[in-house]
C-alpha cells in the first residue's frame, strides 16, 4: 500500500490543493494527516472540510487540541493564539466535535504515528536534535515512526552505534538493523527552506520513503489572509524575493471600461462598507521602521549609504527605498548555527552591503570596504576624522525556537591611531496582537581591550545575551564613534545549549 503523509496543514488553503493535486497524480492508497489541520492560516473551515472528506486517518495537532477547547491557546505565541481565536468563531459545532474525537496516535502494521512524540502525545512536545527522537524509540517498537508538529522535514535514524543522527529530506529504503522517526514537513506553513509545502509517500511493500516538495499559490494565500484580517506571515516574507517573477512590460489592463451604472453602484458599496469608528489610519510596519531609522540617524547626523528615494526637505537624511528581508532562526539544527548573514567579499555595484545596511556621518570622511586577511573576511571602516558609523543585520525571527539567551561573538582590530568606541548591540522586539512588531530593550556591549595597549589592539567579545518575556524577534547592531581604522570580523550569534523541549508550546 501507498500511504501519503501529511502534517501540519495549518488552513492553507492553496497549499493543500497543491498536495491533494499531486497525492491524486501519484495515485495513493491511503492519506494519514500527523494533525495541525488548523492554526495559523485563512481558511480553517474550508480545509477542515476537505480533510473531513478525503482523509482516511486523521491525529490530533497541539493547534487542534487549541481550537476545540482542549489545550489553552494562552501558551501560544501571540500570532498563533489570534489565529486559534479567529477559528474558534469560524468552526461549526459539528467540526469542534471532530476535532475533538481525533486521536492522539495511530498503529498501522509496522509504523505508527502522532503529531509530537510518543512519550506524552497529549503534551505535543517537539523533536528537534538528534537526542531529542532517543525516548520515542525508547516507548515504541516498531522499526519507523512518523511524526510531525516542527515542520522541519527530515530522518532521524539510530542503527549498531547507537548514536542518533539527523539527515535532510532524501528519498531512502528502510534497512535491517535501523531505526526511523521521519517528520514529512508542513503542507500550508513550511516557514524555513524553499518555502515549498512538503509532505511523503511511504511504500510499505518496497519499504521505501520518498518526499515530495510542491509550490504552491503563495500570492493567493496572502491575499486569503488579508481578507480574513490575519496580516502577513514572517516566512513569506522572508522567501518573497525567491518566488518573484520579474515584469517584462508595464501594466496594461485589458478590462473593458466600467459604465456609468456600474461606477455609481461601485461606489454606494465602498460608501455602505466604510465604518469611520472602527477605521484606523496605519502606517505599514517597513515604513515605520524606515521612519525610526531615519529619526535615529538624523540624530546623530548620519546619511544612510543606501540607495535613495525622494524625501521631504524638512528631513536631513534621506530613507533607504528598501529594508532587509526577515532571517528565520527556526530551526537551530545545528545549535551553534550563525544566525547572522555572512560579510560580503564585496559592496554592490550601488554600494549596498549583500544581507546589511550599513550608515554613516560624513560621506567625505569616511570609507567602507572590505578586505581578506589571513583567509578571513574583514570589514573595513576608515575615518578621517572623528565620525560615527552604524552597521545592521536583518530582523531575526526567533519564533519557534524556544531560545531563552543568545551568544554573542566578536573580533575587532583597531589601527594604533584609533581613538574612539566601538559598541556590539543586540535589539529586541515584541509581537503586537495585530502582529505589529513593537521595540523593546537594546543591550550594549563595548569592545575593548581590559588594559589600553599602545600598539594595534586586536579585542574580542564573547558575551551571553539573556532574552527578556516575549521576545520574538532581535536585530544586531554595531555602533562606533571613532577616527582612525576599524576592521570588523565576521560577528557570530548562537543560541545557547538548548533544554530539554517544553511540554506546552511556546513559539507556534
Amino acid at each position: 500500500m501507498l500511504y501519503a503523509i501529511v502534517s501540519d496543514i495549518h488552513a492553507n488553503l492553496t497549499a493543500w490543493k497543491a498536495v491533494l493535486t499531486d497525492i491524486s497524480d501519484v495515485k495513493a492508497d491511503r492519506i494519514i494527516c500527523l494533525g495541525d489541520v488548523t492554526g495559523y492560516g485563512p481558511c480553517p473551515v474550508e480545509v477542515l472540510e476537505s480533510v473531513y472528506r478525503v482523509v482516511q486517518d486523521t491525529l490530533m495537532g497541539n493547534h487542534d487540541a487549541a481550537v476545540c477547547g482542549r489545550l489553552n491557546p494562552d501558551t501560544f505565541s501571540p500570532r498563533a493564539k489570534i489565529a486559534v481565536l479567529r477559528h474558534r468563531e469560524l468552526i461549526s459545532q459539528a467540526g469542534m466535535n471532530w476535532l475533538k474525537a481525533l486521536p492522539l496516535t495511530l498503529s498501522f502494521p509496522g509504523f505508527r504515528c502522532t503529531h509530537g512524540d510518543f512519550v506524552t502525545p497529549g503534551s505535543f512536545r517537539y523533536i528537534i536534535d538528534p537526542e531529542e527522537a532517543i525516548p520515542s524509540w525508547n516507548a515504541t517498537q516498531e522499526q519507523l515512526l512518523f511524526v510531525g508538529h516542527s515542520h522541519l522535514a527530515g530522518i532521524y535514524v539510530i542503527g549498531a552505534s547507537g548514536v542518533p543522527h539527523f539527515v535532510p529530506p532524501c528519498d531512502f529504503e528502510l534497512e535491517t538493523g535501523k531505526r526511523y522517526i521521519v517528520n514529512p514537513g508542513s503542507v500550508g506553513y513550511p516557514r524555513v527552506g524553499n518555502c515549498r509545502c512538503t509532505y511523503c509517500l511511504f511504500d510499505d511493500e518496497a519499504k521505501t520513503i520518498k518526499f515530495r516538495q510542491l509550490p504552491f499559490d503563495s500570492d493567493g494565500y496572502r491575499k486569503a489572509l488579508k481578507e480574513a484580517g490575519l496580516g502577513d506571515d514572517p516566512w513569506l516574507q522572508s522567501n518573497e524575493t525567491q518566488r518573484h517573477v520579474p515584469w517584462l512590460r508595464e501594466r496594461l489592463s485589458f478590462a473593458k471600461a466600467p459604465t456609468a451604472a456600474d461606477l455609481h453602484a461601485q461606489d454606494l458599496r465602498e460608501h455602505a462598507r466604510l465604518n469611520p469608528r472602527r477605521r484606523k489610519n496605519r502606517t505599514p510596519l517597513h515604513a515605520l521602521l524606515a521612519l525610526a531609522l531615519c529619526a535615529a540617524l538624523a540624530a546623530g547626523g548620519y546619511a544612510v549609504h543606501a540607495q535613495r528615494v525622494a524625501t521631504p526637505s524638512a528631513l536631513a537624511v534621506t530613507v533607504p527605498d528598501f529594508d532587509l528581508p526577515s532571517l528565520t532562526a527556526y530551526p537551530l539544527t545545528p545549535p551553534d548555527k550563525n544566525l547572522l548573514p555572512v560579510l560580503p567579499a564585496s559592496l554592490n555595484s550601488d554600494g549596498r552591503m549583500e544581507g546589511w545596511r550599513y550608515a554613516f556621518e560624513n560621506r567625505t570622511k569616511q570609507h567602507f570596504s572590505t578586505e581578506l586577511r589571513d583567509g578571513a573576511l574583514l570589514l573595513c571602516i576608515r575615518n578621517a576624522g572623528p565620525c560615527k558609523a552604524q552597521l545592521d543585520s536583518p530582523l531575526i525571527n526567533l519564533a519557534g525556537t524556544q531560545l531563552k539567551a543568545l551568544r554573542l561573538q566578536g573580533h575587532v582590530r583597531k589601527s594604533d591611531t584609533f581613538s574612539g568606541t566601538v559598541f556590539y548591540q543586540l535589539i529586541a522586539y515584541t509581537t503586537e496582537r495585530d502582529g505589529s512588531l513593537a521595540l523593546g530593550s537594546t543591550q550594549s556591549f563595548e569592545v575593548r581591550a581590559i588594559k589600553r595597549k599602545a600598539s594595534a589592539q586586536n579585542v574580542s567579545l564573547n558575551r551571553k545575551v539573556d532574552l527578556g518575556k516575549n521576545v520574538s524577534h532581535v536585530r544586531f547592531r554595531i555602533e562606533a564613534a571613532f577616527d582612525g581604522t576599524l576592521e570588523i570580523g565576521q560577528p557570530q550569534l548562537t543560541g545557547e545549549t538548548r533544554k530539554p523541549a517544553a511540554t506546552k508550546e511556546t513559539a507556534e
